[in-house]
């Protein structure tokens, strides 16, 4: 159920006077996964497989930081190879359908969201969100022991990218704006890049000739 608790977007206004990387903090990049985002050290990066509804799994990596008792971790998940894993997949449920593996990777957004809503912990923020108008969801928690979780969950599908930042700090503690809000992808170059909107809701690269046709700004 939906919570009244302001997003994080809005109340960036009240960190204005915040350095734009703080002391300790840098801008980490990895273009294997095309992603970005503000971390206060190197993280630590472990490889496992994540599991989507169709009983599919896909390799996936964890980017995880811990400061002082507070975590930030960047989980991707690469569905560049879906259709070879459910075609050499002996498993009924994920072979049961011939789109089945577009479907695991459109789905993913809100399996990840799941996920979250299924801790030990209250939900206080819900809802729709885009990042460089790709397109994903916040939620926000409250954990057992006080602590504040916050996640944010995109679908960078012109890569086939699942990517999901999530932030937990201690009881009292501001947001992790510099981290939460600094989540950016890559084009193959390694750049940083805006996408545009289509008119069916899907993210257009600018460099796409049809891009006059296709998109809204």
């Amino acid at each position: 159920m939906r919570r009244s608790s302001l997003p994080l977007g809005s109340v960036i206004s009240l960190f204005l006077s915040v350095p734009a990387l703080a002391q300790g903090w840098f801008e980490y990049t990895n273009e294997a996964d095309y992603f970005g985002v503000n971390l206060p050290a190197e993280p630590v990066v472990e490889e496992f497989m994540w599991q989507s509804d169709f009983i599919a799994t896909y390799p996936a990596r964890r980017y995880t930081v811990e400061v002082d008792g507070d975590v930030y971790i960047t989980t991707v998940v690469d569905f560049t190879d879906s259709k070879r894993i459910h075609e050499e997949m002996d498993n009924p449920e994920a072979g049961s359908g011939p789109t089945n593996w577009i479907y695991a990777e459109r789905a993913s957004v809100a399996v990840a969201a799941r996920e979250f809503r299924e801790r030990d912990a209250e939900v206080t923020y819900d809802a729709w969100s885009h990042l460089d108008r790709v397109e994903g969801h916040q939620i926000q928690l409250t954990n057992s022991d006080g602590s504040r979780t916050y996640a944010g969950i995109y679908l960078n599908a012109n890569r086939h990218r699942l990517v999901v930042v999530e932030a937990t700090v201690a009881a009292g503690s501001r947001p992790p704006i510099m981290f939460q809000q600094s989540l950016h992808f890559l084009d193959d170059e390694g750049q940083r890049i805006r996408y545009l909107l289509s008119t069916n809701g899907c993210v257009v690269d600018p460099a796409d000739p049809r891009i006059e046709e296709l998109s809204v700004r």
